[in-house]
């Protein structure tokens, strides 16, 4: 029969010898005992067995751990197992709960079964009920483990502080968020600088404001206090601390306080970065002239700077959130314009959107303003832009008179230009009129002598020749100091030389003359004309008003520009004078050396002549060979 035990014979000597050291010294029938295979399926079992726990054959599972299925039991199945097969057999204590509630204490005894063959062929369990006291001790041991077991799953750090103030208990989640052992936690006073707690300014936490000091002694309990903590490296943490007292039923004084507390150091660190952040922001926009704005465009909600009060002149009530107030101070001419811009700029996805625009102010006058700013895009739509606005009033008024002066400016070149035609026309004429017209009319009346006296006539006709010529020669200086050609036909060197020759021959003026070779092949021809210009025009001044006896002229390059110099020992005359009321033919001379980029200076005083000095750079004199001295004149 299933429920007859077989004989001891089946447990191995060494085993039974174990087996029967174990046993109290009791009959036989006060003990439970069941045998399994190695599976731990129940082959056999004795009546005691029965009365304790129950008949197996009526169980539905053959196995002695799913027979066994109260929670003491499965608590010692790791170690039973494992000893069994380590050392082939097992000893202790375990609770079996009946199904009417009632819980049996029970020494246990498992041995390992061995054939004749000395293979293992099963196990054997032997028990007998304990006393009440080891239930008392089992049960406090179990709600031990139970409690030790909930503690240690909780994510939140837990303390138990003694009514001595000192920690009695830490569970594994405290620890870990203290970075500390348990022997360096135990027993420790919870309220002391050695913990090196700090308050969020830095500051060291006092003392008596520890959670667990108030609780203790006032009962009160602490809720969400935040604490800085120093953990081993010197690095720092956060942690939010609760605490509660415990007080005995009729007690005044808590016993022991618990704490709980978690760790807030990514909080805390991201809520600081971000306190960083604001007030570097508000320092930038205190600093910056530029309002700065921040548009939600899924709220419609704006945010302004500082700054922008103070460009618009509008308190901090008056201005409003939305983006249709701003719309409204935009000028009404431009209204339209400035929010057509926007919409395309969002419609097109674009990243940038730049306009500027008027804005009606507080006190009802305009400004102009530049704003720009950046669209940010969430699932291909619009949802925020972030930007700046600069108040460019002054700017735009000083590029309206720029260009109103820059109008004038062509103005005055256009009837500059016109009176210096006028004015050529005019010294032509004179030209002509002075000098050819009275040649010709020389020429005339010696022709009109020869023929009236025929024994003159000889000479009369030699003389009128002579006149003619003098008259081909005047057309021809004329015509020379005409024409553009003349520069690139006989070279500037030549054409210069001309211009002397008129000086020294017809004015009696002695003029020295330098002149750097290279610059025949180096100067292009409107460079070379504008030269050629400036000495026509300046040797027609000194003819006219300077009274010179001697006039320098020196032509040179220097490292990367053409400089040019004219100096005459003439009568000079006052610059602030000159700075009132420019003659065309400075005006003249300034635009010419301001046509290639370059500079033109003046300088005179009464009695002491005139120097002008010009300077145009010049690209292909960057790499010139060293300057040779041009001959003089």
């Amino acid at each position: 029969m299933m429920g007859n035990l077989p004989a001891f014979s089946f447990v191995s000597g060494q085993h039974l010898n174990l087996l029967q050291q174990e046993l109290p010294k009791l009959p036989e029938k006060k003990h439970a005992i069941i045998q399994t295979d190695l599976q731990f399926r129940i082959t056999g079992w004795n009546a005691r067995f029965t009365d304790l726990f129950g008949n197996p054959a009526a169980e539905s599972s053959k196995n002695l751990f799913d027979f066994f299925s109260n929670r003491f039991i499965q608590q010692l199945k790791g170690k039973m197992v494992s000893s069994l097969w380590q050392n082939g057999w097992w000893s202790g204590e375990a609770l079996f709960e009946r199904e009417e509630g009632k819980i049996i204490p029970l020494h246990l005894t498992v041995c390992k079964l061995i054939n004749d063959a000395h293979k293992p062929i099963g196990f054997q369990l032997v028990g007998h009920v304990i006393n009440d006291l080891k239930i008392k001790a089992a049960q406090l041991e179990d709600a031990r483990f139970t409690f030790d077991a909930l503690l240690n799953i909780l994510p939140d750090g837990i303390i138990l502080v003694g009514a001595d103030g000192l920690v009695n208990s830490c569970n594994r989640r405290g620890l870990e968020i203290l970075g500390l052992k348990e022997k360096e936690v135990i027993r420790r006073k919870s309220a002391s600088k050695s913990w090196k707690i700090c308050q969020l300014d830095g500051t060291p936490f006092p003392v008596l404001s520890f959670p667990s000091v108030i609780s203790r002694e006032t009962g009160a309990p602490q809720r969400n206090v935040i604490m800085g903590i120093e953990r081993p490296g010197g690095k720092r943490g956060w942690i939010s601390v609760n605490a509660e007292a415990l007080i005995r039923p009729g007690d005044i004084s808590p016993y022991p306080v618990v704490l709980t507390f978690s760790d807030i150091t990514e909080f805390v660190t991201n809520e600081q970065e971000l306190l960083r952040i604001n007030e570097r922001f508000r320092h930038i926009t205190r600093i910056t002239s530029d309002a700065i704005w921040d548009l939600d465009l899924i709220r419609n909600e704006i945010y302004r700077s500082e700054a922008f009060n103070r460009l618009s002149g509008y308190s901090h009530e008056e201005i409003g959130s939305s983006l249709s107030w701003w719309f409204d101070k935009v000028h009404p001419l431009e209204r339209e314009r400035v929010k057509s811009n926007l919409e395309e700029k969002l419609r097109q996805k674009a990243e940038r959107w730049d306009d500027e625009y008027r804005f009606e102010c507080a006190d009802q006058s305009y400004k102009t303003l530049r704003d720009s700013g950046i669209i940010l895009y969430a699932d291909g739509l619009p949802v925020r832009m972030l930007g700046a606005i600069r108040d460019i009033t002054i700017e735009s008024k000083l590029k309206q008179q720029l260009a109103i002066e820059q109008e004038e400016k062509v103005h005055a070149m256009a009837i500059a230009t016109i009176m210096a035609q006028e004015e050529e026309k005019s010294r032509i004429s004179r030209e002509l009129h002075d000098n050819v017209n009275q040649i010709l009319m020389s020429a005339k009346l010696f022709i009109e002598s020869a023929i009236q006296s025929p024994e003159k006539s000889n000479t009369q006709l030699q003389k009128a020749i002579e006149y003619q010529l003098m008259a081909l020669q005047e057309i021809r200086k004329i015509s020379r100091s005409l024409s553009i050609h003349g520069t690139s036909n006989e070279g500037l060197k030549e054409s210069i030389l001309d211009i002397i020759r008129n000086l020294e021959e017809w004015q009696q003026i002695s003029v020295k003359f330098r002149f750097d070779e290279r610059l025949e092949n180096e100067l292009s021809a409107e460079e070379k004309l504008t030269v050629y210009r400036v000495v026509q025009e300046q040797t027609n001044n000194i003819i006219k008003y300077a009274e010179a006896k001697q006039v320098a002229i020196t032509l040179s390059a220097g490292l990367n520009d053409l400089r040019l110099q004219i100096r005459d020992d003439g009568k000079g005359f006052d610059m602030a004078q000159l700075e009132k009321r420019k003659g065309i033919g400075i005006f003249n001379m300034e635009n010419r050396a301001w046509a290639h980029h370059g500079r033109f200076k003046i300088k005179s005083e009464p009695g002491q002549g005139c120097t002008i000095d010009m300077r145009i750079p010049i690209a292909s004199l960057y790499h010139s060979p060293t300057i040779t001295k041009a001959p003089q004149k």
